[in-house]
């Protein structure tokens, strides 16, 4: 199994393009699984740089519907056709609000992306996307020290109620050693989701990549999360992207210098089968 960061907000080099946003590619099985898209065009721009042909993708996962995952589906589209999984509330109307101001961070509504030739596949609960590849489903919040963004509110009946991000999901890769996550912003908590896939699957998480929101994050909830990586011995590679951000990429690879990744655009991994 393969995976390839096409969009990150960071780069590799060379003419690839960064921007707040992720999208990985994964291959398996000669299968290819897009998940999420970044926010724009970059892409398009990236995918061809790094030789992938955007037609060639079987199944297309959204992780959640904040426009720096989801606002490059409108281009994919213009390429590929495949199928796309995601939660029922992915088209919540959704903004960031600091004291008085609202800035809006959804999407464009379902008959938008349907226009364009969208297909779209909803489900709460885990859901096979190609072999060996799953969707986590609903991630229920267990830990105690793990909250979603204070600042994230949804519009409703006219009224901005608390969003709990209900529609983030996760992939998981099932590989003969362990499961691998590739995370979209973990916005449930990174150690809800790592439970959620050992016992969902009853099998020991190995890794992961993918946006965290340890960025953002309270400092409890940082030192939490690190106490409570440290007592999982089998984790081998922690691969923090997108919303962990520079400072708190920095912290977990001084915590965890054998295992760190820095998975950014055009990053490739080989987790082998």
């Amino acid at each position: 199994m393969k995976l390839i960061t096409l969009v990150e907000n960071t780069s590799t080099g060379g003419t690839l393009k960064a921007e707040h946003g992720l999208s990985v590619l994964i291959e398996s099985h000669g299968k290819y699984v897009l998940f999420d898209t970044g926010q724009s065009d970059c892409i398009i721009h990236n995918a061809k740089t790094l030789k992938v042909n955007l037609q060639d993708i079987d199944k297309i996962v959204l992780s959640h519907g904040h426009y720096d995952h989801v606002g490059g589906l409108k281009y994919v589209l213009q390429y590929a056709k495949a199928p796309i999984i995601a939660h029922p509330e992915i088209f919540r109307k959704r903004y960031s609000k600091k004291g008085d101001k609202l800035r809006y961070i959804g999407i464009e509504d379902k008959s938008f992306f349907e226009h364009l030739g969208a297909h779209f596949e909803f489900s709460t609960k885990p859901q096979e996307v190609s072999k060996n590849i799953y969707t986590t489903g609903f991630v229920e919040l267990k830990t105690g020290f793990e909250e979603v963004d204070k600042d994230f509110v949804f519009e409703s009946n006219g009224q901005h109620i608390k969003d709990d991000v209900p529609d983030d999901l996760s992939l998981v890769l099932d590989l003969k050693e362990g499961l691998f996550i590739v995370f979209g912003c973990a916005h449930r908590g990174i150690i809800n989701i790592i439970n959620h896939c050992a016992n969902t699957f009853n099998k020991k998480v190995i890794g992961f990549i993918g946006g965290t929101h340890l960025g953002p994050a309270s400092k409890f909830q940082k030192e939490k999360t690190i106490e409570t990586l440290k007592t999982m011995q089998q984790l081998k590679i922690i691969g923090p992207s997108h919303c962990t951000g520079i400072a708190m990429t920095c912290t977990l690879a001084n915590e965890f210098p054998d295992k760190i990744i820095y998975n950014n655009v055009g990053t490739m991994i080989d987790l082998g089968d």
